[in-house]
């Protein structure tokens, strides 16, 4: 499941607050870091919350996440370019100089204040590290926040915040203005059931409702609700409905799912069983190196996850592209070589939970060819002894 986009307005749902204080960031001239957990919807947040408010308040949006490339400088360039061509200059084109005085050629031109939206900041800590690029990037930024030149958003997962700290040496005061994104409350889980719905012409029934918001997977100790978990169980089931030719998400198809859990975690089944047996036998081994035993997702080389193939390696160069394509994996650039690791963070429970269910199934087959081999060596030795007293006896 892809994060909401900007025509997903209407979609998102218990944020209202975090967005009118990343704007009154952008008014007051200050630069703002929002961090969450994996699946919490920073990018969500962004896309469907953020872009659409700052652009009504009058700025030129620029929402980037593109961190990968080796040309970062020129593509980031091109970016903002193009976000003032859409949405205040058609004739604007962007020059060679240092990013600052583009943002101040743009508020001279425009009458407008760009706001950077930077999503998905994570991997730029990653990606652009210890390089040229990244130097002159860091910098950049550094004089657009300190000097006010644009407004600066930055979102990012907690795990990545060490990595962040890098710049305080251009940003003194980086986690100044630093909102942590929480899950959503039981309301807004409630009223995300009834928008996705509504949006879809249907409503939900009060108990499949309340199924949804206490399902294990779904709820959080504190209360809240898992939106990512959430939306993946509300698209199969609306879908499920659909099929069905029902205009109500009701119990009963929960129910015939096995439950809400059961719906999350085996959402990527249906993906997993079109590939080939022996391609899910070697999806099933790279599990083990490319999630944690808690759940992070590793990255791994192309020459590693071959190596780890062993007997199979000759369908790893061929499974990968496929794997990226079904949006399991994805490609990371790094600036030393690509690596793949799983395509969400939110996807590993669900790929661990796939993984163990193959696992207790191959265990469940090897102990019953174990039971029948023991059986027929048992019924064997037994006919042999009865054979060899026969001989006796007969003599």
């Amino acid at each position: 499941m892809k994060p909401l986009t900007i025509a997903d307005e209407e979609l998102l749902c218990g944020r209202e607050s975090v967005v009118a204080e990343v704007v009154a960031n952008c008014r007051a001239e200050r630069h703002a870091v929002v961090s969450s957990q994996p699946g919490v919807g920073v990018s969500s947040l962004f896309a469907a919350g953020l872009v659409p408010a700052l652009q009504r308040a009058g700025y030129i949006v620029v929402l980037y996440r593109e961190w990968e490339g080796k040309s970062l400088g020129s593509d980031f360039l091109d970016a903002i370019a193009h976000a003032v061509r859409d949405q205040a200059d058609p004739q604007f084109v962007a020059q060679g100089e240092p990013l600052d005085q583009v943002l101040s050629y743009i508020r001279e031109r425009t009458g407008r204040t760009v706001a950077l939206v930077l999503d998905q900041f994570e991997d730029y800590i990653r990606c652009q590290t210890n390089s040229h690029e990244s130097d002159v990037f860091d910098a950049d930024l550094g004089r657009v926040i300190a000097q006010r030149k644009g407004c600066c958003v930055m979102g990012l997962q907690a795990h990545a915040l060490p990595g962040f700290e890098r710049l305080t040496q251009h940003v003194p005061n980086l986690l100044g203005y630093h909102i942590r994104l929480q899950s959503l409350t039981a309301e807004a889980g409630a009223e995300m059931v009834r928008r996705v719905t509504g949006s879809r012409g249907m409503e939900a029934e009060p108990a499949a409702m309340a199924e949804l918001l206490q399902a294990t997977v779904v709820a959080r100790p504190e209360g809240t609700v898992h939106p990512f978990f959430l939306r993946i169980a509300l698209d199969r089931l609306c879908e499920s409905e659909y099929r069905a030719k029902s205009n109500v998400l009701r119990l009963i198809t929960i129910e015939t799912f096995g439950g809400v859990d059961r719906v999350v975690l085996e959402s990527l089944d249906y993906i997993i069983k079109e590939l080939s047996g022996t391609q899910q036998d070697l999806l099933f081994r790279w599990f083990r190196i490319l999630v944690s035993p808690d759940d992070a997702r590793l990255s791994v080389t192309e020459k590693g996850l071959a190596e780890y193939a062993g007997r199979l390696n000759r369908f790893a160069l061929s499974l990968l592209p496929t794997l990226v394509e079904k949006e399991i994996l994805r490609i990371v650039h790094t600036k030393d070589t690509d690596r793949y690791e799983v395509a969400r963070e939110g996807l590993t429970p669900i790929l661990r939970d796939w993984w163990e269910r193959r696992e207790a199934t191959l265990i469940a087959r090897r102990r019953a060819r174990f039971r029948v081999t023991s059986i027929s060596v048992a019924v064997g030795a037994i006919l042999l002894i009865y054979i060899v007293w026969l001989i006796i006896g007969m003599k």
